[in-house]
């Protein structure tokens, strides 16, 4: 069988900062490499690379990771090669996931170097004990390691080291002595922004007067200084905006004081964050070197929840509404008439707000927003629910699987008779050898039929699993905001249409 390796490498954040040769990027590849050259049955392979580097091997969320699953659901590759299995995921659970069922099923085969597992040798079989202890291994050394980086991380903090990787505008690091200094060049920025707030200018008033002066932002010092090389969002509209303000004014940094661990996240990977108990706060004062007094500080933040940005929990489509032209985010408006609120209008401030010239006015009626949103989601409904037609293929395309299965069996057998009966001198060798060859092409055509039923099936099932989901909602009259939590990704208004971005594939 001609293989199409994946060689997949991963090192986690903490082996980067170890500097750790055993478990780097390189010596990785190269344990991998010098394995394919010395076994006979791979040593001619295609071989395509994939590496997550500051991954964690706790999470199988991880660009290249997925990338690589992805390209064996295509087929693009048939074989993973591993230096550890530590290396591919330190999840016992989810790893035995991978190689039990998702492997076997996608006919990707899978070898564990350092672990001597080679799912050619375990077909049919659960993973070895030896293999499974060793990952249950590691995936408590992972949670034990992971509790140890936390504590040792609090005590630099309460030692007063600045612990995060990026520093806020208005100060940098010092390259030599990593330690938090005033950047002369941003810092009266800083100053005049805190001074501007304090005489009772708003955040508006304030963003008006950095954009028509042309103030540099935080993200243009740090293209400028090469610290980003991308601006995260349009490179010609780098421009102030209130939240920006609202980040800044808070932070206690400022008057020289380093404040961590105000919030936490939930168990479970849930992405809300909630605040810390009072025992878990840091705090210590007279730490940095300050750009501000103590006294402008608590000035500005004396009526702290006027700054606090305001969750828009009543409106369906927030956090999901964007110009089409300009990328920023919707602003809304309530309709009224008699004073009685009858609906609700979307609309892009960004050409007068922001000063974006090549933007459009944009604006559209959330009742009418609703209905197109309604009427797209239930069309891709309609087409996913589409059950007989599905099942029926699934089953037919099941049914042509056994057959091939069958099929491949039985060219095997064949081969295997006919080297038996070249021996017993009933055909010539020139024969055995043209049959034989004619058996291997019937073997390796049918078994790429296979390959790409087994991807059909595949997908089909995906959809099916997630057409449950969907019937939750066939009947319903009227688009929600749980429907558009659940289904949808963004929406791009234009001044002639709106674009839906789903997060689920169409079909």
């Amino acid at each position: 069988m001609q293989y199409k390796i994946a060689v997949y490498t991963r090192i986690s954040i903490k082996d980067k900062k170890c500097n750790d040769e055993t478990q780097s990027i390189k010596n990785q590849r190269d344990i991998i490499e010098n394995f394919i050259k010395n076994n006979s049955d791979i040593c001619s392979s295609d071989i395509f690379y994939y590496s997550d580097e500051g991954y964690s091997g706790r999470t199988f969320k991880r660009p290249y990771f997925e990338k690589l699953i992805e390209d064996a659901k295509k087929g693009k590759i048939n074989c993973i090669i591993v230096k550890d299995l530590s290396r591919f995921g330190r999840d016992y659970i989810e790893v035995n996931t991978y190689l039990d069922k998702v492997f076997p099923f996608l006919n990707v085969r899978f070898i564990s170097i350092n672990d001597n597992y080679d799912s050619n040798n375990n077909k049919n079989k659960t993973l070895e004990l030896d293999v499974s202890f060793k990952n249950l291994l590691y995936n408590y050394y992972s949670k034990d390691l992971s509790n140890k980086v936390i504590t040792g991380i609090k005590n630099k903090a309460r030692q007063g080291e600045y612990i995060r990787i990026n520093v806020p505008f208005g100060y940098k690091k010092n390259s030599e002595t990593k330690k938090v200094e005033i950047d002369e060049e941003t810092a009266p920025i800083v100053k005049m922004i805190f001074e501007m707030v304090a005489e009772g200018k708003t955040f508006s008033e304030v963003c008006d007067f950095l954009n028509k002066n042309k103030i540099p932002t935080r993200s243009e010092f740090k293209m400028k200084n090469g610290a980003v090389k991308n601006y995260p969002h349009l490179k010609q509209n780098k421009i102030w905006r209130n939240f920006d303000l609202i980040s800044m004014l808070q932070n206690e940094i400022y008057m020289g004081t380093l404040v961590l661990f105000k919030t936490k996240k939930l168990k479970c990977g849930h992405r809300k964050r909630i605040k810390s108990d009072e025992d878990e706060v840091i705090v210590k004062e007279n730490i940095y070197p300050p750009i501000i007094s103590e006294e402008l500080f608590f000035k500005v933040n004396a009526n702290r929840k006027k700054y606090a940005p305001t969750r828009d929990i009543k409106n369906i489509f927030a956090y999901k509404l964007k110009c089409g032209h300009c990328g920023y985010a919707l602003k809304n408006t309530e309709l009224k008439k008699h004073n009685e609120v009858f609906d609700k209008k979307y609309y892009c401030n960004s050409k007068n707000e922001l000063y974006i010239k090549n933007c459009k006015n944009t604006h559209i009626k959330e009742s009418e927003l609703k209905r197109i949103v309604f009427n797209s989601f239930r069309n891709e409904i309609l087409l996913r629910l589409e059950e007989d037609e599905l099942k029926s293929n699934l089953l037919n395309l099941k049914t042509d699987l056994k057959k091939l299965s069958k099929e491949v069996n039985n060219l095997k057998s064949e081969k295997r008779n006919l080297y038996e009966i070249y021996l017993n001198q009933q055909i010539s060798k020139d024969e055995y050898v043209i049959q034989k060859n004619e058996k291997e092409i019937s073997i390796q055509n049918t078994q790429k039929q296979i390959q790409l039923l087994q991807e059909e099936i595949f997908a089909l099932e995906n959809i099916t699993d997630e057409n449950k989901l969907f019937e939750k909602y066939i009947k319903s009259s009227e688009l929600t905001r749980e429907m558009v939590e659940a289904f949808v990704d963004c929406i791009y208004l234009y001044d002639d249409a709106v674009n839906i971005k789903w997060s689920f594939k169409k079909i």
